[in-house]
């Protein structure tokens, strides 16, 4: 799905990493609480006809926008001196909002929507990956006010994981996935939407069961082709095999021994025969490094790792650096250590900021300080 920080963190208010343990200050709260209020409010008017806008409308729209900007500033701001994957994603949604209020701006409201949806995908880059039920309520409210009927369902799926209703979120994929009547098994494949729901049913709800069921009925259907087929029996017997690990402690050996698993399943270079060992794996790092007991190497491992699999077997999001933001946390944590140079070659080959390379002069204002990644290697 086009996944839906921000209008996240106003639910769980927890950076990468630490995404269901740690506790938001008030200052996060009171900042996330004006950017909901904000997206809450434009949103909806996002898809609503141009000719319909009147002179009060945009008096309100120039405020949220403002109220919009400030918050994502100030965000960015506080998230400086925390965990740095928190911080690049802080940045990363300061510059979508500015973007998005030059967009409201200048060319309402033909760019609105697509703007403000690329937003959302911040939301589950933190939001989907570890459960948080304090806020589910609060989320429930969120979307009460947002009219949903002319969703794609990828999109209500995103806005459901944005606002932590995981199980809604599931049903509404299932339905997709199952719908004889909707899109090709191929195209869903293609798609990414078969690995969004695993993404969700195994690394936040950790619910090998439902996902199984899932895969016995997608596979049942009539139009799943042989290479196809052939992958969701692997999968299906890679959950049978990992349910136990799945439902274990987060331990660092066991997801590195997964992962290193993961590296032999596909010759393909995005070949999604490895995505059940590496979303195990992704379940337990993530676990691993919410902790925050691991030693400098050991959480440079980690993000590492976590950003291979982000970068192989998660689906990527054109407007959310989520790959490269966890590489470059890797580099922080260790500049010296064993992963430290791997993780800053795979940004260099493989990073974007929107549609410019990290290793090229134009993505010189990214989220992700190349520059000081290398002096942070080479200092003494």
């Amino acid at each position: 799905m086009p996944t839906v920080l921000l209008m996240l963190m106003v639910l769980g208010l927890v950076p990468v990493g630490a995404r269901a343990e740690a506790k938001p200050d008030a200052t996060t709260r009171d900042i996330m609480h004006q950017v909901f209020d904000a997206i809450a409010y434009l949103l909806p008017l996002s898809v609503r006809p141009e000719g319909k806008a009147s002179h009060w409308d945009q008096e309100l729209i120039d405020k949220k926008l403002g109220a919009l900007e400030s918050a994502s500033d100030a965000l960015a701001a506080h998230a400086a001196a925390g965990d740095q994957a928190f911080s690049g994603l802080a940045k990363s949604f300061k510059s979508s909002s500015h973007e998005i209020a030059s967009g409201f701006r200048d060319a309402w409201p033909s760019y609105a929507y697509f703007s403000l949806m690329e937003l959302t995908q911040h939301c589950v880059a933190c939001h989907g990956r570890l459960p948080a039920e304090a806020q589910v309520n609060f989320g429930q409210r969120l979307l009460a006010r947002i009219d949903t009927a002319g969703f794609d369902e990828s999109e209500l799926a995103q806005l459901y994981v944005a606002t932590r209703q995981f199980d809604a979120a599931l049903s509404v994929l299932e339905h997709k996935l199952l719908n004889p009547g909707g899109s090709s098994a191929v195209d869903l494949d293609n798609g990414g939407i078969l690995i969004d729901y695993l993404e969700v049913a195994l690394v936040v709800l950790r619910d090998p069961t439902r996902a199984r069921a899932m895969l016995d009925k997608f596979a049942a259907r009539e139009d799943v082709p042989r290479y196809l087929s052939t992958r969701l029996e692997a999968w299906r017997n890679s959950l049978n095999t990992l349910a136990p690990t799945l439902a274990g402690p987060a331990s660092l050996p066991a997801a590195r021994g997964l992962f290193t698993t993961a590296d032999s399943l596909t010759r393909a270079p995005r070949g999604r025969a490895r995505a059940i060992h590496d979303l195990v794996a992704m379940s337990l790092l993530e676990r691993y490094v919410a902790a925050g007991q691991g030693a400098a190497e050991e959480m440079s491992e980690a993000w590492y790792m976590l950003g291979v699999i982000a970068l192989r077997s998660v689906e990527p999001k054109y407007s959310v650096p989520e790959m490269e933001i966890l590489l470059a946390a890797a580099v922080r944590a260790a500049p010296h250590g064993t992963h430290a140079a791997e993780a800053y070659a795979l940004l260099e080959e493989f990073g974007y900021w929107r549609d410019q390379p990290l290793s090229g002069e134009a993505a010189k204002d990214s989220p992700i300080d190349m520059a000081g990644l290398r002096a942070l290697m080479t200092s003494h």
